[in-house]
């Protein structure tokens, strides 16, 4: 079944409103394994919390949600999901438009909440439990990398069993980093894979990438919930993982 998402974006020079190629790539990917649900997944474990949704509520989180697109279609995707899109509050007017044009799948949900990386997470955020954390294109900057790092940290401490999906569009050596210091916050690689992007290179904010990469993580004490379906934690494949040299 064919999947519409209307959004509205900022073309000018706003880098929190743009609609940018990660998203738009981990919103596709995340559709196909809705809709095929493949067992030959390069990210088994993102694949099972996404086919657990269909027989159980999914909640779920965007750090950085610029338009709203991942968290966006991934309610229309997905029957009574709960969505919480969060940026900064320059981005509140433009997400809300976002919201108010979706078509949501029956029962799901979305809202938008300003969150600063840099400040303790809202007390409605810290008290919420969630299966699903989504950040799209956020390593581009290395001054926000410990505030974001910092903040997948307290949200999986809170929600031991949540996977953290990350799309990454590289554009500068200095976001290496971001991966050691998800290593350092605990924060394990259980896969990761590439995404082609069609068309020619762009020109603007340093972006010669022809491909996305997508990676997986999940906190130390994460364990799998066992599925109505009865299986195990043991059934759900082991990814991949590519070791990386530290970055200097």
């Amino acid at each position: 079944m064919q999947r519409t998402v209307s959004l509205l974006e900022d073309a000018g020079d706003s880098i929190a409103r743009h609609l940018w190629d990660g998203s738009q790539a981990l919103s596709q990917h995340i559709d196909q394994m809705i809709s095929v649900q493949t067992s030959a997944s390069p990210l088994p474990l993102l694949e099972y919390v996404l086919v657990s949704a269909t027989y159980r509520k999914l909640n779920a989180i965007e750090l950085g949600c610029g338009c709203g697109s991942v968290g966006i279609s991934l309610a229309q995707s997905i029957p009574g999901c709960n969505v919480i899109l969060t940026d900064l509050p320059e981005v509140t007017e433009l997400v809300q438009a976002n919201i108010q044009r979706m078509k949501p799948a029956m029962s799901s949900r979305v809202r938008f909440q300003p969150l600063d990386w840099e400040r303790p997470l809202p007390e409605t955020i810290q008290d919420r439990k969630n299966d699903l954390v989504i950040v799209s294109e956020c390593t581009y900057n290395s001054d926000t990398l410990q505030p974001l790092v910092s903040t997948l940290q307290a949200l999986t401490v809170r929600s031991p069993k949540a996977v953290i999906v990350v799309s990454t569009k590289t554009r500068h050596e200095s976001e290496a980093a971001f991966f050691d210091l998800m290593r350092n916050a605990g924060l394990v690689e259980d896969g990761s894979t590439r995404l082609s992007l069609p068309g020619l290179p762009g020109n603007g904010y340093a972006d010669w990438a022809t491909d996305v990469g997508l990676h997986v993580f999940h906190g130390r004490e994460h364990r799998l919930s066992l599925s109505p379906r009865e299986r195990s934690e043991e059934d759900v494949p082991k990814a991949q993982v590519t070791r990386r040299p530290k970055s200097r």
